[in-house]
């Protein structure tokens, strides 16, 4: 089901062919009360580790003790994008990212144009490559939320091939071009699945928080 998640998500980045810049992290200075001592905060990068470690968090889920809800970190978040999507997404997307923002999440990916032809209607696939070039970045800015058993959507905010914005009109129409299905109470939402266990997501202070289906 991650993995499923994951390709829809890999997918809509299709929908505006373009993509975003890399996230990148730096150690922060913080001055002590003595105004003499200073440390380095140093953030988590996005790692095989932490790809794990955000999968095992998300098995716990499904334990018989379980615990209510499992937080993830936006280098966790970003891990999975990266450690795990990689297989699912299609060929001529590349270099996912994913950053958290307040209650929504902001994905983008390297595209290629020549490699995803094969994906798209060739007239389509022409005009874009005459108004974007051979290869772009694109950016979503999404909301997730569980809708039901075993089902999500993503909320399609703001869509963005470089400079450019998506028209919101255009949106409905390629999601189920790509063979996805809009929501029943709004067309520029993508239905996803997700695990079955999980009753709800929200965004806040950087964390990915999913709450477990109580029983």
């Amino acid at each position: 089901m991650i993995r499923s998640c994951l390709a829809g998500v890999g997918c809509l980045t299709l929908l505006a062919i373009g993509a975003g810049a890399a996230v990148f992290y730096w150690p922060e200075l913080q001055e002590w009360w003595s105004g003499r001592t200073a440390v380095v905060e140093v953030i988590q990068q996005p790692s095989e580790e932490l790809a794990a470690r955000a999968e095992e968090k998300l098995l716990t889920l499904a334990g018989d003790d379980a615990p209510p809800e499992t937080r993830l970190s936006e280098a966790e978040v970003q891990s999975l994008v990266l450690f795990r999507a990689a297989d699912v997404l299609p060929p001529g997307i590349s270099e996912p990212v994913a950053t958290l923002q307040d209650s929504t999440v902001e994905i983008s990916a390297l595209l290629n144009l020549k490699q995803l032809a094969d994906r798209m209607d060739s007239d389509a696939a022409e005009r874009l490559r005459q108004f974007i070039g051979d290869t772009a970045r694109v950016t979503a800015l999404l909301y997730p939320r569980v809708t039901g058993p075993a089902q999500g959507e993503l909320l399609i905010i703001r869509l963005q091939a470089g400079l450019f914005p998506v028209p919101p009109f255009l949106i409905p129409g390629m999601i189920r071009q790509l063979g996805f299905s809009t929501a029943p109470d709004n067309p520029r939402a993508m239905m996803v699945p997700v695990p079955p266990q999980i009753s709800g997501v929200s965004i806040v202070e950087n964390e990915l928080i999913v709450r477990r289906l109580q029983p």
